[in-house]
């Protein structure tokens, strides 16, 4: 819960305006972990929550199929149609919830079959003394788990004196909760990244930055030289739009940064919101353009500006933006320049 409860700047536009709605805040009460993972599956399928941003996307909530072979298997995918589980928010948690469950209620994978010397498959169908019916039973046990039926499961397996199965699923609900395995927040991420935007654009006083272009020059003594774009777009960074330079300019990095440049502004690419250029004043100096841009200096993590120069704490949300980008700049120009190199030796 606190990690919705920070100051605006912290949480980004999305969650702010979420919790700008919150009226009040009720809680419900479970036994264990898998049970929660499942009750928080079937409220998102009930209520369809506007917020929650991997319901509202058709691609990305995973639900649980039954095959239709002889002996069914639960399958994971996105297909809501049918589905006997879901929707889930990640592969991890449907994956972690049948492997769970599946010491409690066994079935196969039409792997080869290692899994039931482990009682992981039980009854086996590899095994000739398997009948259907024993089979369907922990399939039968299985969905009505997913349907958060533990105690009926329970229940059933004490009247049937299957005590083995009572204590497996007795071992399954108390099994320790591990909160540090669980993003608290589902819009964290989009979080973080609107944070850094939004405080480096109030940092250099500029327009709000949708994309972000940065610029660096690797070389091998004066030979081999290279540059390389990398860029960011909504605070992510966007490995497709990254480009690789061949630069012919002979003699020192800023000559080298002005080509690139140059051949960049000749493309019909988008047009940037911020230029970063790896370097000091004298790197700054040759970029013309009506686009802000600012210099990121190594050592000391100076932002130059042309009229100031900027001195973030390391601990700066769009400070750390600009220094992915760099360091994304500087492997990526690296890759060519080891290439043109390798070329050369040989």
């Amino acid at each position: 819960m606190r990690s919705y409860f920070q100051p605006p700047i912290r949480l980004g536009s999305k969650t702010t305006q979420l919790v700008s709605h919150i009226a009040s805040v009720d809680y419900i009460e479970v036994a264990s972990e898998i049970e929660a993972l499942l009750l928080e599956s079937r409220l998102i399928k009930k209520f369809r929550p506007f917020y929650n941003i991997a319901s509202k996307d058709d691609t990305s909530p995973f639900y649980v199929h039954l095959t239709s072979s002889k002996f069914p298997k639960p399958v994971v995918n996105h297909l809501p149609n049918q589905a006997i589980a879901g929707p889930f928010l990640s592969g991890w948690t449907v994956r972690h919830i049948l492997k769970s469950l599946r010491r409690v209620a066994p079935y196969h994978t039409e792997s080869p079959c290692f899994y039931r010397h482990l009682g992981l498959c039980r009854p086996c169908p590899d095994d000739p003394q398997t009948t259907i019916a024993d089979y369907l039973k922990n399939i039968s046990r299985l969905k009505r788990m997913l349907r958060g039926q533990f105690k009926s499961v329970l229940h059933l397996a004490v009247k049937a004196q299957d005590f083995e199965t009572a204590t497996a699923l007795r071992d399954l609900l108390l099994r320790p909760v591990s909160p540090e395995e669980y993003v608290v927040n589902p819009n964290l991420l989009c979080d973080r990244r609107q944070e850094a935007l939004e405080s480096l654009h109030l940092a250099l006083n500029t327009w709000p930055l949708v994309r972000i272009e940065m610029y660096d020059i690797s070389q091998l003594a004066g030979s081999a030289v290279t540059g390389a774009m990398t860029v960011a777009v909504n605070g992510q960074l966007s490995p497709t739009n990254y480009r690789h330079f061949t630069i012919h300019s002979g003699r020192d990095d800023v000559a080298r940064l002005k080509e690139m440049l140059s051949r960049r502004l000749k493309t019909d690419w988008p047009t940037p919101d911020l230029i970063v250029v790896d370097g000091g004043k004298p790197q700054l100096s040759i970029v013309n353009w009506d686009i802000p841009t600012i210099a990121l200096a190594k050592k000391e993590e100076i932002i130059y500006t042309p009229s100031s120069a900027i001195k973030l704490p390391r601990s700066h949300p769009g400070l750390q933006l600009l220094q992915r980008l760099r360091d994304e700049a500087h492997r990526f120009a690296r890759r060519l320049h080891h290439r043109h190199r390798s070329l050369i030796i040989k």
